[in-house]
């Protein structure tokens, strides 16, 4: 018999945990070999950050409110999705359920707070 050419992931069978944006669970992850990650997260007290070189798709479930990127409030509610390119700061804000699909997958090694600007954090700990 053959392996299966899929795999099904239920939010109700995964753990919840804190993480920068709010309460997620993590649907599929890098560990799982997969070419984009994919979270389901809901939204609270969310803290700026921005990535070097992964994609985040943030596609809202529920709800209203903003994801704040580069300073410009984006107003967004249920049925929008936006695209955030490497090196945006960015975080969410409001009442907001949203998947949220990385890619490449999600690495917390491409997570950063600081102050420095995407290309110098990105010469300095990323060799780009």
């Amino acid at each position: 018999m053959s392996e299966p050419k899929y795999e099904k992931r239920s939010v109700q069978a995964m753990a919840s945990e804190r993480s920068t944006c709010g309460i997620r669970q993590r649907l599929f992850t890098k560990n799982d070999g997969v070419p984009a990650s994919i979270t389901y997260l809901t939204v609270d007290d969310a803290k700026p950050h921005w990535h070097g070189y992964i994609h985040e798709y943030y596609y809202v479930l529920e709800g209203e409110g903003a994801l704040v990127i580069d300073g410009e409030r984006v107003p967004v509610a249920a049925g929008d999705c936006v695209w955030i390119k490497p090196g945006a700061h960015h975080y969410a804000e409001g009442s907001i359920t949203s998947l949220i699909i990385a890619m490449p997958a999600f690495d917390p090694a491409d997570m950063f707070h600081e102050e420095a600007t995407p290309q110098e954090q990105t010469q300095g700990t990323l060799g780009g």
